[in-house]
């Protein structure tokens, strides 16, 4: 087996290892939206049998 098989080359090389170095940041940013409206939403049915008494 010669080395030049074991490295990719090229620009797909590149792409590849750099998406699997970690998690995707869409994922997480969806995830950060996603409990940040969880959040608000508690919060308002928290709030708002205050806000109906008065």
């Amino acid at each position: 087996m010669s080395e030049d098989r074991l490295t990719p080359e090229g620009p797909e090389a590149s792409e590849q290892e750099s998406s699997s170095q970690g998690p995707s940041l869409v994922l997480l940013y969806l995830l950060v939206a996603l409990a940040l409206a969880a959040a608000i939403g508690f919060a308002l049915l928290i709030v708002l049998p205050f806000y109906r008494r008065r």
